[in-house]
């Protein structure tokens, strides 16, 4: 089978990771990977914003518990009151992607450059998982605010779109869960 087809077989979220630090290197590997994902008209409207730093991480993660425990989901919230509860599945690195406002579309164009990380972290033996929660945080009615309070800023008129974590994996490689059925039609 095709490597890159074999890839994106493989990728599985990953929820438990080991403490160490992904390398520098294939950090920026994966961030390159990010910055060639296809985008409307070409413009390239991203800007990644890397959190590597466990005290800002947990202060991000206090923000997200709020944002379940406030959300109109009640599964959710159900799972903000779990003692074990960890947005982050205490991964080192964080990235969130953000995205000009004003482009054509901001949102597909950051979340294909979140699965190309995705996609090379796993090319690389590292794991992820794509997290929606800074986005949550950030739509709450002071959530920008809260986000900057706690030293997260993202660049005038940019907002974020996608976020994921990255790490070493500290579980062996889940298996695939059944895919969906009758998903495609073949109009020829």
């Amino acid at each position: 089978m095709n490597e890159t087809i074999q890839t994106i077989l493989n990728r599985r979220s990953i929820r438990a990771y080991e403490s160490r630090q992904i390398d520098e290197h294939e950090l920026q590997e994966i961030l390159l990977a990010g910055e060639y994902a296809p985008t409307a008209m070409g413009q390239q409207p991203w800007h990644f914003t890397v959190l590597q730093n466990p005290d800002l991480i947990e202060k991000l993660q206090t923000l997200c518990k709020a944002s379940f425990l406030n959300s109109d989901n009640a599964s959710l919230r159900e799972i903000a009151t779990r003692e074990d509860f960890q947005v982050f599945y205490n991964a080192p690195t964080l990235v969130i992607i953000s995205g000009n406002s004003k482009a054509i579309a901001p949102l597909q164009d950051c979340v294909l450059s979140m699965a190309n990380m995705l996609l090379a972290a796993t090319s690389l033996g590292i794991g992820s998982c794509w997290v929606h929660s800074p986005m949550m945080v950030y739509g709450s009615a002071d959530g920008a605010a809260s986000l900057s309070n706690i030293g997260i800023d993202f660049p005038k008129g940019y907002e974020p779109y996608a976020a994921a974590v990255f790490g070493y994996s500290a579980q062996p490689l889940p298996k695939a869960g059944p895919r969906n059925s009758d998903t495609v039609t073949m109009i020829r």
